[in-house]
C-alpha cells in the first residue's frame, strides 16, 4: 500500500494557449489535502476545469499527496459505470460490478499517502440517480487518508451537513473564481487587448470576448469568432459542442469530414485537448453554435462507445422522439434484467404523453417495472402489446429485444406456462438476428428440458449465440446450460461451464454442488443472493450432501413433497426428505417416502424420471423399481458413478464385496450410515481403508458404535474401532508464536514431555510442514547419528509426543492427531486440534496479529531459518495493514503504535517508516515528526540508498511540519 505516487490523470484539460496562473485558487485548492471534502460550485464558464487542472499540475511540482481525476458525464448516472471510472483512475483493477466498497477499499490502498479523488462536472449526475447514491455513500465512510473534491455547476445532493458542522468541508464558489480586477488586466495585457465591457469577472465570456477583439458583448465576440471560422471548422465544432468530449476520428464522423482539431483548438477559445487525447469544447458553445442537425449522427457515436444515457440527452434535448425510441430498444437490449432504471424513467418522463404508447416506450416502461418488482402482472401486458406492434410494423429486431425481456422476467418468477407461451412467438419471428437466434434456442431447451429430453435441449444451447448477445441474456442461458448438463449426468462439464463463463457466488454453487454429484468433494458456498426459487433448490442439494456428513436439517427441508405441483419441485423435496431420514437412522420412512413419490409421479413420466436421476444413489437403494430401470439405462459419467455407488452398497448388503468403490465417490453419493455400514462390512474381511478415510468425520465413530452392537456387523465396527483413532475428549491447542505451549481445553498443560527439547523440536517442524518425512526428521533432529541410532531416537520422541498430544489414549490404541507410516509423520487436521501458527496463515491481519507473542519456533532457530523469517516477514506486513487501516479511519496513534512494533521486528521496512512518517503528521506532533524524519534517514545512510518517491513525499511534509 501507499507505494504509488502517481496515478494516470486521464481527462485534466491541458494549459491554454494564453492561460492566466490563479495562484490564489490553487493555494485554496491546496488546502483540499487537510479537508476531507472540498466544494468547487459556480456556473458556466467560471474556471472551474482550469482552476483544479491547475492545483493539480501545482502538486506534481510539490506533492502533498496523490491526485485522480474523474471527469463525469451523463451516462455516470449509472453507479457501476461511474464506480468503474473511478477505479480506472485509481490505477485499481474493478470487479465485475463494482459499487461503494471497491472505490472505498481503492482509496484505503494508497494509504498512508493521502489520495485525492477529484470529480469534475460533477453536475451531469442527476441527484436521484444511483450515480448520486454512490457518491453519497463514498462521501459518508471516505477513509481518513482520503479527500475529495466536488466541482460543478450547483452544490451535489449529498449529505454534507455533518461535515460541514465539523469544518471538515471546503469551499470555493461563484465569487471566489470570478476573475478579479488585477486578474482581468493581466489576461488583458497577455492578448494585448482591452475589455469593452465589465463582465464581472466571468473568464469564459473575458477570454471569449478578448479573443474577438473589441466588442459590445460577449455573445457578439461569439459570433465574431464563429464567422472567422472556415465552414469545415465550424461544423468541427459544433460536432464537438453535441458530442462533449470526442476523438478527432468520432467529430469527424459527426462532421461528415475529417476534422482537424489541433486547429480548432488553436483558432477557437474555450476549446482544449485533454491529456487523454480527447478534445472538448466548454457548454457556452452549445448556446451558440447550431447542432441540432447533427444529433442523429453524435447519437450514433455516443451509442457505439455505449454512452446511451448521453446519447437520450441529446435526443430529448432536440425532442427526437422517434430517435429515442430506438435509443429505447437498445438500452433495454444492452441491460436486460440489469437496467439502468434513473435512466429510463427519466427519458419516460420526459416523451410527450401522444408518444408513450409507441411500442419503444411500453417496452422501456415494462423494463423499468421489471427492475422495481418483476412480479408485477402488468409487465407481460406491456411486453406483449409493445411486441405485438413490432411485429406489425416489421421490426423483428426490436420484437425480439421484447421477447428478451419477456424471458427475463418469466425466468425471474419461474413461469414454465409464460416462457411455453414466449417460445411459441419466438418461432413466428425472423432469426436472422443473435438475439432471436438465442430466445428461439433458449426456450426450445427449456421446453425440451420440461418434455424430460435434456439431451434435445443441449442441441439447442449448443446453437445459442451466447457470445454475440448482452451478458444479461447470456448468462441465464449459460445458468439453464450447467443445469441441463448436470441433468444429463454431465456434471464436470457442468462444473467447468460454470467456473469459465459465470462470476458470481451464485454460479460458484452450481459449480460446487455439481462437481459434488460427478464424486469430487468440495466445500459448496453458504449463502448468495438469489432468487426463492434458486433457495428452495439450494436447500433440497444442502440436505443431501449434508447427509454424506451426518447432518441433519429439519425433517422436511423443502416442504412435505405431497404438497408440490410439479414433478420437478417433488423431487427436490422427496430427497431431501429421504437424505434426512437416512441420516436419522429411519430408512423404512426414506423408503416410504420415495414409494409416495412415485405413486404420485410415476418413472414412466419423462421428465419426473429424470429429475429422479439428480439424487440417484437415493433411488437406487431406496426404490426396487428405480433400481431395475436404472440398471437398464444407458446413463451420463456422473450418474454411472452414483449408480456404481448404490450397487457396491446394495451388493454389500447382499454380502458381494467386490465393487470397488472410491473413499470420495462413497462419501459423495451415500448418506454417511450407509457409507460407515460398507465401511464396516468391508472392513470385516481386513479392507480399512474406507472407515480410516471417513474417520474424520466424528459422526463416524458414534455410527460405528451403534453398529457395533449389531451382530451380523459387530466383527467389522470392532475392527474399525480398533484401528481407526477415536477422536480425544477434550480439544487441544499448540502455540508456536511465542515460546511454545500446548493446552487441553484452553488450559496450558506443564506436561514433562513438553520439557524435552526434541520433542517440541519435532512438533515444531509438524506444525511448518504437517507431513515429515522419517529421513527429514532423522536428518535435521540428530545428524550427527547413524540412520538406526536416528530411527531409534525418533521412535522414542514420536511416543513422548503421543503422550504429551493425547495423554488418555491407551497403549497400542492408534493416535487420533499424530499418525505416521513407514515413510511420513503427520499432524492431522481437526477441529478437535488448533494450531495458532495454521491459523495465523489463515486469517486476516485483524485475527493473526493477536496470535503473535514473541518470536516463533525459538527451538528450531538454526533449523528452519528461512521458514522463519517467512513467517516474521508475514507478521510484519499485517502489522503495517493494521496501521494503515488505523491512519484511514483516522487513529494516528494505533498506527504509530503499529508502525513501532513492526520497525522493531524489521528496522528497515521502507513500508514501516512510510506508516511511523504518516501517523506523525497526522497527529500533528512537530517532536515526533522531526525524531521519526531521523530515523528515516540514517535508515538510508545506513543503507547507501535514497528515498523512494513515496518516502520522499511524506519526508519533505515532516520537514515542513516541524
Amino acid at each position: 500500500m501507499g507505494d504509488n505516487t502517481t496515478l494516470p490523470l486521464h481527462g485534466v484539460p491541458r494549459p491554454l494557449d494564453v492561460e492566466l496562473p490563479r495562484w490564489r485558487l490553487v493555494d485554496r485548492l491546496r488546502r483540499r489535502w487537510t479537508s476531507p471534502i472540498t466544494l468547487v460550485v459556480a456556473g458556466p464558464g467560471f474556471g472551474k476545469t482550469t482552476a483544479l487542472a491547475q492545483a493539480v499540475r501545482a502538486n506534481l511540482l510539490e506533492p502533498r499527496g496523490i491526485d485522480a481525476w474523474v471527469t463525469c458525464g451523463p451516462d455516470h448516472e449509472d453507479a457501476g459505470r461511474l464506480a468503474r471510472t473511478i477505479l480506472a483512475a485509481l490505477d485499481a483493477v474493478p470487479e465485475p460490478e463494482p459499487g461503494a466498497p471497491e472505490v472505498l477499499e481503492a482509496l484505503r490502498r494508497q494509504a498512508p499517502l493521502d489520495i485525492c479523488l477529484l470529480l469534475d462536472d460533477v453536475h451531469e449526475i442527476p441527484g436521484d440517480s444511483p450515480g448520486a447514491a454512490l457518491l453519497a455513500a463514498i462521501a459518508r465512510a471516505l477513509p481518513g487518508t482520503a479527500h475529495l473534491v466536488l466541482s460543478g455547476r450547483r452544490t451535489p445532493d449529498l449529505p454534507l451537513a455533518r461535515r460541514e458542522a465539523a469544518g471538515e468541508l471546503a469551499a470555493l464558489r461563484t465569487e471566489d473564481l470570478a476573475f478579479t480586477d488585477a486578474e482581468t488586466a493581466a489576461l488583458a495585457t497577455r492578448f494585448g487587448r482591452e475589455l469593452a465591457q465589465d463582465l464581472h469577472g466571468w473568464p469564459a465570456l473575458i477570454r471569449l470576448s478578448l479573443c474577438a477583439g473589441p466588442a459590445a458583448s460577449w455573445r457578439y465576440a461569439a459570433e465574431e469568432v464563429l464567422h472567422r471560422l472556415a465552414e469545415p471548422v465550424r461544423r468541427a465544432l459544433a460536432a464537438l459542442v453535441t458530442l462533449g468530449c470526442a476523438t478527432e476520428e468520432e467529430v469527424g464522423t459527426v462532421a461528415g469530414a475529417p476534422a482537424d482539431l489541433d486547429r480548432l483548438a488553436r483558432e477557437v477559445p474555450l476549446v482544449v485537448r485533454l491529456d487523454d487525447g480527447r478534445y472538448r469544447a466548454h457548454d457556452l458553445w452549445a448556446g451558440i453554435v447550431p447542432a441540432d442537425h447533427l444529433c442523429a449522427q453524435a447519437v450514433e457515436v455516443l451509442a457505439a462507445r455505449g454512452e446511451l444515457a448521453g446519447a437520450g440527452r441529446i435526443a430529448c434535448r432536440a425532442h427526437d422522439w422517434p430517435l429515442l425510441a430506438r435509443l429505447a430498444v437498445e438500452l433495454v437490449r444492452t441491460t436486460l434484467s440489469v437496467l439502468p432504471a434513473a435512466t429510463a424513467q427519466r427519458w419516460l418522463n420526459a416523451v410527450p404523453v401522444h408518444h408513450r404508447e409507441e411500442p419503444a416506450f411500453l417496452l422501456l416502461q415494462a423494463a423499468v417495472t421489471h427492475a422495481r418488482d418483476f412480479t408485477d402482472p402488468s409487465i407481460d401486458r406491456l411486453v406483449d402489446r409493445a411486441c405485438a406492434r413490432m411485429v406489425e410494423k416489421g421490426d423483428q429486431d426490436s420484437a425480439a429485444v421484447a421477447l428478451g425481456q419477456a424471458v427475463i422476467t418469466a425466468h425471474s418468477r419461474g413461469d414454465l406456462v409464460r416462457l411455453a407461451g414466449i417460445a411459441q412467438r419466438a418461432q413466428h419471428l425472423d432469426a436472422s438476428t443473435p438475439v432471436l437466434r438465442l430466445l428461439r434456442h433458449s426456450v426450445n431447451a427449456v421446453l425440451a428440458e420440461l418434455a424430460g429430453d435434456p439431451e434435445q435441449a443441449l442441441v439447442h444451447l449448443a446453437q445459442a449465440p451466447t457470445s454475440e448477445v448482452p451478458r444479461a441474456l447470456s448468462v441465464s442461458t449459460t445458468r439453464f446450460h450447467v443445469h441441463c448438463l448436470a441433468m444429463c449426468g454431465r456434471g464436470r462439464e457442468a462444473a467447468d461451464l460454470a467456473e469459465r463463463m459465470l462470476d458470481d457466488d451464485l454460479a460458484r454453487r452450481h459449480a460446487a454442488v455439481a462437481r459434488w454429484f460427478d464424486g469430487e468433494p468440495t466445500t459448496t458456498p453458504d449463502s448468495v443472493d438469489s432468487t426463492a426459487r434458486d433457495e428452495f433448490v439450494a436447500r433440497a442439494f444442502h440436505a443431501v450432501i449434508a447427509a454424506s456428513s451426518g447432518n441433519t436439517t429439519t425433517e422436511l427441508p423443502c416442504g412435505d413433497p405431497a404438497e408440490k405441483d410439479n414433478p420437478r419441485d417433488a423431487v427436490l423435496a422427496c430427497a431431501a426428505q429421504a437424505a434426512v431420514a437416512v441420516a436419522r437412522g429411519d430408512e423404512e420412512l426414506a423408503r416410504d417416502a420415495y414409494k409416495r413419490h412415485l405413486a404420485k409421479w410415476p418413472a414412466d413420466i419423462k421428465v419426473a424420471e429424470r429429475h429422479l436421476r439428480r439424487f440417484l444413489t437415493l433411488g437406487y437403494v431406496l426404490s426396487d423399481e428405480l433400481r431395475e430401470r436404472w440398471d437398464n439405462t444407458d446413463l451420463g459419467p456422473s450418474h454411472q458413478k452414483a449408480r456404481a455407488a448404490g450397487r457396491a452398497f446394495v451388493r454389500a448388503r447382499q454380502g458381494d464385496l467386490s465393487s470397488d468403490l472410491s473413499e470420495a465417490h462413497a462419501l459423495c453419493f451415500l448418506p454417511l450410515p450407509w457409507s460407515v455400514e460398507l465401511a464396516v462390512r468391508l472392513a470385516a474381511t481386513g479392507r480399512t481403508k474406507l472407515g480410516a478415510w471417513l474417520s474424520d468425520h466424528a459422526a463416524v465413530h458414534r455410527k460405528l458404535r451403534d453398529l457395533a452392537r449389531d451382530p451380523d456387523l459387530a466383527a467389522g465396527a470392532a475392527k474399525l474401532l480398533a484401528t481407526v483413532p477415536t477422536p480425544p475428549d477434550h480439544p487441544i491447542g499448540i502455540e508456536v508464536l511465542g515460546p511454545m505451549r500446548v493446552t487441553r481445553n484452553g488450559v496450558a498443560t506443564d506436561a514433562p514431555e513438553l520439557r524435552r527439547a526434541r520433542v517440541r523440536q519435532l512438533l515444531g517442524l509438524l506444525t511448518l510442514r504437517t507431513v515429515l518425512s522419517r529421513e527429514q526428521a532423522m536428518f535435521l533432529l540428530w545428524p550427527e547419528l547413524d540412520s538406526a541410532c536416528a530411527a531409534r531416537n525418533l521412535r522414542v520422541t514420536m511416543t513422548h509426543l503421543r503422550r504429551l498430544l493425547e495423554p488418555g489414549r491407551a497403549g497400542g490404541e492408534a493416535s487420533y492427531f499424530l499418525r505416521s507410516d513407514d515413510e511420513t509423520i503427520r499432524l492431522v487436521r481437526s477441529d478437535r486440534l488448533t494450531v495458532d501458527l495454521w491459523s495465523f496463515q489463515e486469517l486476516g491481519p485483524g485475527e493473526a496479529v493477536p496470535l503473535w507473542r514473541s518470536e516463533p519456533l525459538t527451538d528450531l532457530a538454526d533449523l528452519c531459518e528461512a521458514e522463519i523469517a517467512q513467517i516474521r516477514t508475514r507478521h510484519v506486513q499485517n502489522l503495517l495493514v493494521l496501521g494503515e487501516l488505523g491512519l484511514v479511519a483516522g487513529d494516528a496513534a494505533e498506527a504509530h503504535h503499529l508502525a513501532e512494533r513492526a520497525l522493531a521486528l524489521e528496522p528497515f521496512e521502507p513500508r514501516g517508516h512510510r506508516l511511523a512518517l504518516a501517523a506523525a503528521l497526522r497527529a500533528r506532533d512537530p517532536r515526533r515528526m522531526a525524531k521519526t524524519r531521523a530515523r528515516v534517514l540514517d535508515s538510508l545512510r545506513q543503507l547507501g540508498v535514497g528515498p523512494d518517491p513515496a518516502t520522499e513525499i511524506l519526508l519533505r511534509q515532516a520537514a515542513a511540519s516541524s
